[in-house]
């Protein structure tokens, strides 16, 4: 009996199956991200940091504008020349005339 036992706990695949299992704890996810609707319905904006630039002048300086779709994870990226209200926009701008208007929500 005690050299079977000793194959037992030496052999991998039995040590592996014996193991205890963890469990995942997940957050919710939002109403947003999990209700069905159309791929640009919900949209989030943010700005990436600034880029440098050799065009004419030695060093531009440029801005990212990111339009991320939240059910579909997906990418939108404007190019933005200047952090001013007229700059963005513009860019918001060029955005709805690509993808339409997202409806208006309020967040709380």
């Amino acid at each position: 009996m005690k050299p079977i036992k000793g194959v037992i706990h030496r052999c991998p695949p039995c040590r592996l199956l014996k193991v205890p299992h963890g469990t995942q704890i997940e957050a919710s996810q939002t109403a947003d991200r999990v209700t069905p609707c159309t791929p640009f319905y919900t949209t989030g904006i943010d700005f990436a940091r600034t880029l440098y630039v050799s065009n004419l002048k030695p060093s531009d300086t440029v801005y990212i504008a990111l339009f991320t779709y939240l059910t579909t994870r997906a990418l939108n990226i404007e190019h933005v020349s200047d952090l001013i209200t007229d700059k963005f926009l513009m860019a918001l701008q060029r955005y709805v005339g690509r993808r339409g208007l997202p409806p208006y929500q309020v967040y709380r």
